[in-house]
């Protein structure tokens, strides 16, 4: 911990999003969207209670991630740093990690208030299923963690534009997110039954909803009365839910190879920008 905090990007993006101005308006607005979020999960009857508002969670931290990620890379203080980082006067590494943890800084904020929140409702309840919660925010972590990264990889690509990586980023959330009524299309038109497993069980393990619910106990999401009829191609096969752990340890080995690969790809930037100047 004190070694990332003289980190000196993330000193000076926690000192200016720590701002008052800046801290509530971002945390009000994220919670003004978890709430249209609730609703909407109570309205296709995907969840109650904590379940829906987790779901509403995940969906804002994948929904404000990438946003956020791109303004700090593509930003003019974004280019900045990046500038700094061509001619060697930060390392490439404490750039990008700086970058990652500050911009996540109000969904962090977020998480640890709705934590707080629901255990404290818990409480009231008197029912105390701590483990499924600590569970759950560990999947929504993650969540926050592959955004993030996705959102990195495309920004170190596509370093003057940000339109293309928020583009790419919120195109693989949407893919993540309706897997199971996606594979639909192809499970009906698809003869090769190893096909249609493949299909069904990638569908089911890459989904963050699934994930989610799972982590919480052995909800069944998917008998849900939208899910049951748009996911039926999925819904009537029959199929085996995966265990979270596994899907979330796939989730984060892919964030790390991710992220290893944003480093690699800003490092070549750098050296051919340098070779061209020297």
């Amino acid at each position: 911990m004190i070694h990332l905090m003289k980190n000196p990007v993330l000193k000076r993006d926690l000192k200016f999003r720590l701002r008052i101005n800046k801290l509530i308006p971002a945390i009000v607005l994220r919670y003004i969207c978890i709430a249209i979020l609730f609703l909407l999960v109570l309205l296709v009857r995907l969840g109650t209670d904590i379940l829906a508002f987790l779901i509403a969670e995940t969906v804002m931290i994948m929904l404000f991630t990438p946003g956020s990620i791109c303004d700090a890379f593509v930003s003019q203080a974004g280019r900045h740093d990046s500038y700094d980082l061509v001619f060697f006067r930060m390392s490439k590494v404490k750039l990008i990690v700086g970058k990652l943890i500050a911009s996540n800084l109000y969904n962090f904020i977020v998480v640890i208030i709705s934590d707080i929140i629901i255990f404290a409702l818990l409480a009231s309840q008197k029912k105390f299923n701590t483990q499924g919660v600590l569970y759950a925010t560990l999947v929504l972590l993650t969540f926050m963690l592959v955004s993030s990264v996705l959102s990195i990889l495309f920004c170190t690509i596509f370093q003057r534009n940000a339109i293309a990586p928020a583009f790419f980023v919120y195109s693989v959330i949407i893919l993540l997110l309706f897997s199971v009524i996606i594979a639909g299309p192809f499970l009906e038109r698809t003869e090769n039954q190893k096909a249609k497993n493949l299909i069904t069980k990638s569908a089911i393990y890459i989904n963050p909803i699934v994930m989610l619910s799972r982590s919480l106990g052995k909800i069944d999401i998917m008998r849900t009365d939208y899910l049951y009829n748009v996911a039926d191609p999925i819904v009537g096969r029959g199929f085996t839910y995966p265990d979270w752990r596994i899907s979330c340890t796939a989730y984060l080995i892919v964030s790390c190879f991710l992220l290893g690969l944003a480093i690699f790809v800003s490092f070549i930037k750098r050296n051919v920008v340098l070779s061209i100047r020297g």
